[in-house]
């Protein structure tokens, strides 16, 4: 959190060396970003299974402060999750849980954004910062196994933290209509560096829950 009011607080005073600039000071706009998300995990007997699509939109907003430089901040609605294999109890039956984590949280993006000169019709950016995520809702898809029987269930789930902290690494392209709006297309790697599970494990509560979840988003967004 300290990191990144400081980044904050340097692009504000960067904003205000350059108050006089002729250029377009702040752009506005909307966003809608495909993902890929799943879970890494280095608890003992607990495993990553696998990668499940989601999806992201939500409000952009640039505050430029030089022609090629801006911070970049809005807020993001994401629905993504992963997959992750460990043991568990069921009433007294002891086995395998196979769980799909399906979330949903509102991200609040601070990164810095530094464009290219134009190229042709073309400006490229990349991307780098932090991300606060916040969680409104956690659901879970069970498959259970125990010797040769197997069992779906689900519903919501108690045990994933409600704050995500995370890395932003991106990269795109932009194309600046004549009327001023810009179109972009960026390709995103959000990857989380806090632990998003609360709970121990039911057969060994000797074993912390610890799980973090990364998503690569393809970006497409319009500026005005």
């Amino acid at each position: 959190m300290n990191k990144k009011l400081i980044l904050l607080f340097s692009m504000i005073l960067l904003i205000g060396f350059t108050a006089n600039a002729q250029y377009k000071k702040f752009n506005f706009g909307l966003k809608a970003a495909p993902q890929v998300s799943w879970m890494r995990t280095n608890a003992d007997t607990y495993s990553s299974e696998g990668a499940r699509l989601g999806f992201g939109w939500g409000f952009c907003s640039e505050i430029n402060f030089t022609e090629n430089h801006s911070f970049a901040t809005g807020f993001n609605v994401l629905f993504n999750g992963g997959k992750l294999k460990y043991p568990d109890i069921q009433s007294t039956d002891t086995g395998t849980m196979l769980r799909t984590y399906k979330l949903k949280s509102i991200e609040i993006p601070l990164t810095l954004k530094m464009r290219t000169n134009p190229i042709g019709d073309f400006q490229y950016f990349g991307q780098i910062g932090f991300g606060t995520s916040f969680l409104l809702n956690a659901k879970g898809d069970d498959e259970f196994t125990y010797g040769t029987d197997t069992y779906d269930d689900g519903g919501n789930l108690s045990n994933v933290a409600f704050l995500r902290e995370s890395l932003i690494i991106g990269l795109g392209a932009e194309y600046t209509l004549d009327a001023g709006t810009t179109l972009g297309l960026g390709l995103q790697f959000n990857n989380g560096f806090t632990d998003i599970l609360t709970g121990k494990n039911a057969v060994d509560a000797s074993i912390k829950e610890k799980a973090y979840t990364n998503f690569i988003e393809l970006n497409a967004f319009v500026l005005f």
